[in-house]
């Protein structure tokens, strides 16, 4: 069974405030100390977009900004949950769990399949609070649900493996979102270790750990702050038509059992699909052994590499996967001029959010400044711009050591 480390004293900046600021807000709230502090991290995908749900490989990795969690149980058979991001409180009694907001049906569906539904023998107060942004493609929800749901199995004493709460997570997609996601994004949030990234094989949920010490890069995200209105809708799109692919093609290509098992000898069949069936596959193909070159070029330390890789992983998902828009194609395509950029590509879901971009160190400031001017000329957006570091996974915090 999985045991949560406590989080250290003397933890840094944002992580540590956001604690101290966790449990404040829930005496302020609630007139007690919570029982259990739980966070999780946000993530981002190196490369391996759109592979989870097609049993491919990725390469994700959390990064500091965090969304934190308080719970204590009541007496009052009520679930008292406040989000200080959105100001906003939700009470309902435990015989009716029924959420009329997005965000309520995130919560009380992850204490749903945390208790894998068991009847509530009490009710629980919660405080939501967080550093991490929403709807970015930065995993918000993945980290929110995996916060109540670590904090809420520690509550009342459940244990369960790593890979038994990814897919608790995943079923709160699934039951209570209806999004029929992979499982690429809460693994990540628990999974990451500092100064490490992660190769994850979702064909039989194998994981193997890769330092990365990039001396001469730093890793800066880009918000186009176009939102993502399209992804919901785009995803579900996307999936059908990857399972409408495999369907076509396991009927020509005896023992299929997912798109990797393809060999090169192969890729004839493939051209005989509809274009827009062909070009989601050859996707997943190329995008899978972008991964393992990804691993290669890190192992090797081999910046430019890395670089490349990025940015023929942007140019796969714009072309191929159709998930990019015209404001995250102006981005990369106007860092591609800059000799200080070494690649970059659309990170997430598509359809807005994020570039990833590698800087080389000691350019961080001027690339943001000058990509954010030229942003603004084209657009009239001012896009915002982080440095993000690599972290530990969600954990649960020692009550005592943030006083």
């Amino acid at each position: 069974m999985t045991t949560y480390p406590s989080s250290n004293l003397y933890m840094k900046g944002n992580k540590n405030n956001l604690i101290k600021g966790t449990r404040r807000i829930f005496f302020e709230k609630f007139t007690q100390t919570p029982e259990v502090l739980s966070i999780s991290p946000g993530r981002i995908n190196i490369i391996g977009e759109h592979v989870d749900y097609n049993a491919g490989l990725a390469m994700p990795v959390a990064i500091d900004k965090y969304i934190c969690v308080a719970i204590s149980k009541n007496n009052n058979k009520k679930i008292n949950v406040f989000s200080s991001d959105l100001d906003e409180m939700l009470s309902v009694n435990l015989d009716r769990l029924t959420p009329t907001k997005l965000w309520h049906k995130y919560v009380l569906g992850s204490i749903v399949e945390a208790l894998n539904n068991k009847n509530l023998k009490s009710g629980i107060n919660l405080i939501i609070n967080s550093t991490l942004p929403i709807g970015k493609g930065l995993s918000s929800s993945a980290a929110l649900e995996l916060a109540i749901i670590i904090g809420v199995l520690k509550i009342f004493n459940i244990q369960l493996n790593d890979n038994e709460i990814i897919k608790r997570c995943q079923l709160v997609d699934h039951h209570h979102i209806g999004i029929k996601s992979g499982k690429l994004d809460q693994s990540a949030c628990l999974l990451s270790k500092e100064e490490s990234v992660f190769v994850i094989d979702f064909q039989n949920s194998s994981v193997e750990y890769i330092p990365l010490d990039l001396a001469g890069g730093t890793w800066v995200l880009v918000d186009s702050m176009i939102k993502r209105e399209l992804a919901t809708s785009k995803y579900h799109e996307r999936v059908e038509e990857c399972e409408e692919a495999y369907r076509k093609l396991s009927t020509m290509i005896k023992g299929l059992s997912n798109f990797r098992d393809i060999k090169k000898e192969q890729y004839s069949i493939v051209d005989t699909l509809d274009n827009n069936l062909k070009h989601r596959v050859l996707h997943i193909i190329q995008e899978n052994q972008r991964v393992l070159d990804m691993k290669d070029a890190i192992i090797d330390n081999n910046i430019k590499d890395i670089g490349n890789l990025l940015s023929r992983s942007h140019q796969s998902l714009k072309e191929y996967y159709e998930v990019s828009c015209h404001e995250i194609d102006y981005l990369i395509k106007s860092s591609e001029d800059l000799d200080y950029w070494y690649g970059g590509r659309l990170m997430g879901g598509g359809f807005g959010g994020n570039t990833l971009n590698l800087i080389k160190r000691g350019h961080e400031n001027k690339y943001i400044n000058i990509i954010s001017s030229l942003y603004k000329k084209k657009y009239n957006i001012d896009c915002s711009s982080h440095l993000i570091s690599f972290v530990n996974g969600a954990e649960i915090v020692d009550n005592i050591s943030v006083d």
